[in-house]
């Protein structure tokens, strides 16, 4: 009997297929992601969180993008059944495998093998917009990822962040006080659901919008986590 293929790329899809089936968008991979090497270095990302509408899509696009832009392969994988993500989703494990990162957007309604899910991943990252409705199902989420063994990194971004809102500083500094790391914090920008809306990431839409920095920064942290991950 041939031996099940126990690697994080492989549990995830195979994972995804069986909590969303016949409903999950698995296309094909990304065309950068066809022409890339194999590399044993493939570094997963997962966003998670148990309240929807926080902008994980939107980010997980973005990231994908910024790390595409590094010279990185990117394979994008979805469990979310409602899709919209601009990049193509992954239905080959092996394709992927040969990938530099593996970005994983799930779906708001994920309870089922929430800990698997983060098991397998190599990083953990937990949007939330600044309002007091996502303070309790993000920082349950927080807890359920820590909770669930894993030996990924976990952090919040902040999306449709304000640096001047009250609610926005207090909510960062309640965070921190907990001790729980934000990552990113990422403004509000119209040209982030017009840049989706268009199929383009918002550098390539509107190159002046003002989210760009702090995109870039996440895409930095990220590769920086993922060097720190293979050393």
């Amino acid at each position: 009997m041939q031996q099940q293929d126990s690697s994080p790329c492989f549990s995830l899809l195979r994972r995804s297929a069986r909590l969303l089936p016949g409903r999950i968008r698995l296309r094909s991979i990304s065309r950068l992601c066809l022409r890339a090497e194999r590399t044993d270095q493939m570094f997963t990302i997962l966003f998670l969180n148990q309240k929807g509408g926080v902008g994980k899509t939107t980010i997980a696009d973005e990231l994908a993008f910024a790390l595409e832009r590094r010279g990185r392969s990117v394979a994008f994988v979805s469990t979310d059944p409602q899709g919209g993500s601009v990049h193509e989703v992954c239905s080959e494990p092996e394709l992927a495998e040969q990938c530099d990162f593996q970005v994983v957007d799930t779906a708001g309604v994920l309870k089922d093998g929430i800990r698997e899910w983060c098991q397998d991943a190599d990083l953990i990252l937990i949007p939330m917009l600044p309002s007091t409705r996502d303070m309790e199902p993000t920082t349950r989420t927080y807890e359920l990822a820590r909770e669930s063994g894993t030996q990924a990194g976990i952090f919040v971004v902040i999306n449709n962040f304000y640096a001047f809102g009250i609610l926005d500083r207090e909510l960062v500094a309640y965070l921190e006080g907990e001790g729980i790391p934000v990552l990113a914090k990422i403004p509000r920008a119209a040209a982030l659901s017009r840049a989706a809306a268009a199929g383009k990431s918002v550098a390539d839409y509107n190159k002046r919008c003002h989210a760009i920095p702090a995109l870039e920064e996440l895409a930095d942290k990220v590769t920086t986590e993922a060097e720190k991950h293979h050393e």
